[in-house]
């Protein structure tokens, strides 16, 4: 009988240097369904990025998905760094292509102070410009859905609970500690009474009903200021634009590590709070820069473009963000010369 061909020698361990691919248990009755959702997506994304198909047509599923899968989000990084590819199960779809596009927000923290537009109000001469900031402060809060810090859900409320029961509990040992918590006391006693009120009122329709009239008001004045009346107009710009849009609208926690909870929420780093300058400031940052040291993950506007149906383009927009998260940034700077004691 002709020799038994074998190998050369021992291979031993040829198991351990053999890399498998990923297998993906698919539970589903009619697994051909799946796969032709799978690749009618794949065709719509390769179409508008202008990449070739994988060809897996010798391959059985679902290894065909998963090869095909590999070589499109390799290929569309190589497009779109800012890209990522992911496949979709929801309650319309069992296995389609979805390209995400994520907004970076800096790792910064967004706090809207309050103390400014609180010493704007109460100056007489300032009317015009305070009524300009209302309509502001109350776009933000009504309609971009911005926490306020005088609310008891919002996570800054909690920053200056916190702050209030440290005081209480604390030991003075002479006479200087203890007017340094006279001091604190008063300044939390004020910006509860002051947040309160101004809550009241950026919580009214006419606020935002009034803003155009309110900016043409402050421009006529004799000491208005370009910078400001930009940012309140782009703002109005905004809101007129996406007149339903809120800040939390495009936050998908469930696809950026869904199973990671130590994670940092919008409203975590977004929010209305006292000021910028006051005695509580460098307490409070270093409270929450202790927290988000110890998260891995940070929530940040993520746009989704499905590919279940034919594009005609890349549609994934993320242009409110950008545009709100410059104004806010403009704004805080704008309002640093207001917040004083």
């Amino acid at each position: 009988q002709p020799r038994e061909e074998r190998t050369a020698g021992h291979r031993t361990n040829g198991f351990l240097k053999h890399r498998f691919l990923p297998f993906w248990a698919v539970q589903v009755r009619n697994y051909r369904q799946v796969e032709a959702e799978f690749f009618h997506s794949l065709a719509n994304l390769c179409h508008v990025y202008e990449i070739a198909e994988p060809e897996v047509s010798a391959i059985d599923f679902p290894q065909n998905v998963t090869i095909a899968y590999m070589q499109v989000k390799e290929a569309l990084k190589l497009k779109d760094k800012t890209a990522d590819c992911i496949i979709m199960k929801d309650g319309s779809h069992s296995a389609t292509l979805a390209v995400l596009k994520r907004f970076d927000t800096g790792m910064c923290l967004y706090y809207i102070p309050v103390r400014p537009l609180w010493n704007v109000v109460q100056t007489a001469q300032q009317q015009p410009l305070a009524q300009m900031l209302l309509s502001v402060y109350a776009y933000l809060y009504q309609i971009a859905n911005v926490p306020y810090y005088a609310e008891q859900d919002c996570y800054m409320f909690y920053q200056y609970e916190t702050m209030q029961n440290w005081i209480d509990e604390a030991d003075d040992e002479n006479e200087e500690e203890k007017l340094y918590r006279d001091e604190q006391n008063e300044i939390l006693q004020t910006l509860n009474d002051a947040g309160n009120r101004l809550l009241t009122i950026i919580r009214e329709k006419d606020c935002l009903t009034n803003w155009e009239a309110s900016i043409t008001a402050y421009r006529q004045t004799g000491n208005w200021d370009l910078e400001t009346a930009s940012i309140a107009s782009e703002l109005l710009a905004l809101y007129r634009e996406y007149p339903n849009r809120t800040i939390f609208d495009n936050v998908h926690e469930e696809l950026c590590e869904p199973e990671e909870t130590e994670r940092i929420r919008m409203e975590q780093y977004l929010s209305f709070w006292w000021s910028n300058n006051d005695c509580f400031y460098d307490m409070i940052s270093d409270m929450v820069n202790s927290e988000f040291g110890e998260c891995g993950v940070t929530d940040e506007p993520i746009s989704i473009q499905l590919f279940d149906t034919p594009q005609i383009s890349v549609l994934n927009d993320l242009d409110f963000e950008k545009r709100l998260f410059d104004l806010i940034n403009r704004l805080c700077s704008i309002l640093n010369q207001y917040d004083h004691e």
